[in-house]
């Protein structure tokens, strides 16, 4: 395995010593810090600069997805995976969108764990192929990862403005006749934009169109207008 630097964030001094004591036991782990609080993690972090953050989902003094997006702002080589005993699906989402790689609840055997801190630390996406929303997470964290690419932002600059309307109402997870009633076009219009939106975009659902509208500088804003963001909820389903 591949050193590799950890600093471990969560509110339970007991649990952090067992799983110190579980690393130490590999000779290429290195625990580098710890944090017990959330408005600690930052500056453990940008102080020991660790490879990967195991990082417990509720800790006093912390905001899961400030907390992400002030990590990926002063410290984007750490990689972050939540470790906890949560798996809402609401939080598993929330993790993804802040910037997590992965998700792995504490329950797992320390081989398990020393799985997930390899694939994350490697630029990999590690959660449970159980887990309900394991293909939606792991679709966030890849687009979240292409946040940076340009070509992409090209690309939904190629939608014209009634695509990029329709798209944010797929996005707040309209169906076809709702759009159509709200924006005063038939259901068969809707259609025929939403098939141009999937070949502009390269996608082949409802979801992963969506999923564009996170890489778009400033959120859901398109570049014709600013009004009628998404909500984020999300349809994953065809054209029909």
């Amino acid at each position: 395995m591949t050193p590799v630097k950890i600093v471990i964030a969560d509110d339970h001094a007991l649990f952090r010593e067992g799983l110190k004591r579980i690393l130490s036991l590999e000779k290429n782990v290195f625990v580098v810090g710890e944090a017990s609080q959330g408005d600690e993690v930052i500056k453990v972090v940008e102080r020991t600069k660790p490879d990967v953050l195991l990082l417990d989902l509720k800790m006093p003094k912390g905001d899961l997805v400030q907390t992400l997006l002030d990590l990926s702002e002063k410290s984007p080589a750490t990689r972050v995976l939540i470790l906890t005993a949560f798996s809402e699906e609401e939080n598993i989402l929330n993790a993804a969108k802040g910037g997590a790689r992965g998700y792995i609840l504490k329950g797992v055997s320390s081989a398990t764990l020393l799985q997930a801190i390899k694939t994350v630390q490697t630029g990999g996406v590690w959660i449970d192929k159980e887990t309900p929303t394991a293909e939606i997470f792991e679709e966030i964290v890849r687009t979240q990862s292409a946040k940076s690419n340009e070509p992409a932002n090209e690309v939904v600059a190629t939608l014209t403005k009634r695509e990029m309307e329709i798209l944010r109402l797929v996005a707040e997870g309209l169906s076809n006749d709702e759009i159509g009633k709200r924006i005063f076009i038939s259901e068969k219009t809707v259609k025929t934009h939403l098939t141009n939106i999937f070949d502009k975009l390269h996608v082949n659902n409802r979801f992963k169109a969506a999923l564009h509208l996170m890489n778009w500088p400033g959120g859901q804003k398109s570049p014709s207008t600013a009004a009628g963001q998404g909500k984020g909820k999300r349809k994953n389903e065809a054209v029909r």
